[in-house]
């Protein structure tokens, strides 16, 4: 059984309490974490991608960024960060990155990927122990259909791997779900259980609607048509619940960040589900005056922003 730290698991932490930052005119969440884009570049044309149609030539700038994270983390005492893309693993300077995160000594470091680049050599060393060679402390490998990103036996592999040379990394498999794609309670349990082999934590969310505080606001038809109604995914997520409920303590917290319902099943591998219903992107930022800050988020062009906009770029 792999051990889980309490601080691994969002669904625990107690976002209750805001504290008024006069520079920003917002309620800051004590425990806000950083987003960074590092490229908009990936290998996938995933309709549902909140970064699809945005401009794939675009890279982190890597100095401007890291010196804009280090004024934000001395300010606001940042302790948690999280490498998105695109992909990031085709991030050409991924590893100074990380290495210059490490530096500033976050807690968390976490990368998300789609895992096709996890086994490209560098160095003679497999991308993924690279990674956490140069300071990476989380992987979330984002797999809805293991047939095409990465198959259960590559990533059962690349799961031994690296718990054999870090056994304090924690690798965490993201999927989401939609008409067709695990929408049933008996496919959905035989994927995750699939996938705890391989896995310390398995996250399931629903999709939810683009909007204007989207990194990209244009909504697609044929991806308004494979999202499920709050209905049918409420259904679903009770029922996976009541499942296992009946014999294993649940945990629910719908304070985990402000905006989502997280809850925790404590089974092999921790499975948390990411209940955003009847929400919008608008509902995850701080627009508004008064509004509540739960993330800050990189840009890829390396400015701090409250939000996926250039709008909403901080002074540091």
């Amino acid at each position: 059984m792999p051990i889980v730290k309490l601080t691994d698991l969002e669904v625990l932490k107690d976002n209750s309490q805001y504290i008024w930052d006069e520079d920003l005119n917002r309620y800051l969440n004590p425990n806000s974490y950083l987003s960074i884009v590092a490229t908009n570049d990936c290998q996938m044309h995933c309709l549902y991608c909140i970064n699809s149609n945005t401009d794939r030539q675009m890279a982190l700038p890597l100095d401007k960024a890291l010196v804009n994270i280090k004024k934000l983390v001395d300010k606001y005492n940042i302790k948690e960060c999280v490498i998105l893309g695109g992909e990031p693993l085709l991030y050409k300077e991924i590893l100074k990155l990380i290495d210059g995160l490490h530096i500033m000594n976050f807690n968390k470091i976490v990368l998300t990927t789609n895992g096709i680049e996890l086994c490209a050599i560098y160095n003679g060393v497999p991308m993924y122990l690279n990674l956490f060679k140069y300071g990476l402390t989380h992987l979330n490998v984002s797999i809805h259909n293991e047939r095409e990103f990465i198959s259960i036996d590559s990533m059962r592999e690349i799961y031994t791997s690296i718990k054999s040379e870090y056994p304090e990394a924690k690798v965490r498999i993201n999927t989401n779900i939609w008409k067709g794609n695990h929408d049933n309670l008996q496919d959905l349990i035989e994927w995750i259980d699939n996938f705890m082999i391989c896995s310390d934590s398995v996250r399931i969310s629903n999709l939810i609607f683009k909007d204007g505080f989207s990194v990209n606001s244009i909504n697609n038809q044929d991806v308004d048509e494979m999202i499920m109604s709050d209905e049918e995914y409420n259904i679903l997520f009770d029922s996976y619940i009541n499942h296992y409920s009946r014999y294993l303590t649940c945990i629910d917290n719908a304070t985990a960040l402000g905006f989502v319902d997280y809850i925790m099943i404590p089974l092999r591998s921790t499975v948390i589900i990411n209940r955003n219903i009847d929400s919008k992107v608008s509902d995850q930022v701080c627009e508004n005056e008064n509004g509540k800050i739960n993330t800050f988020k990189c840009l890829v062009s390396g400015n701090i922003s409250l939000s996926w906009n250039e709008g909403n770029v901080i002074e540091l």
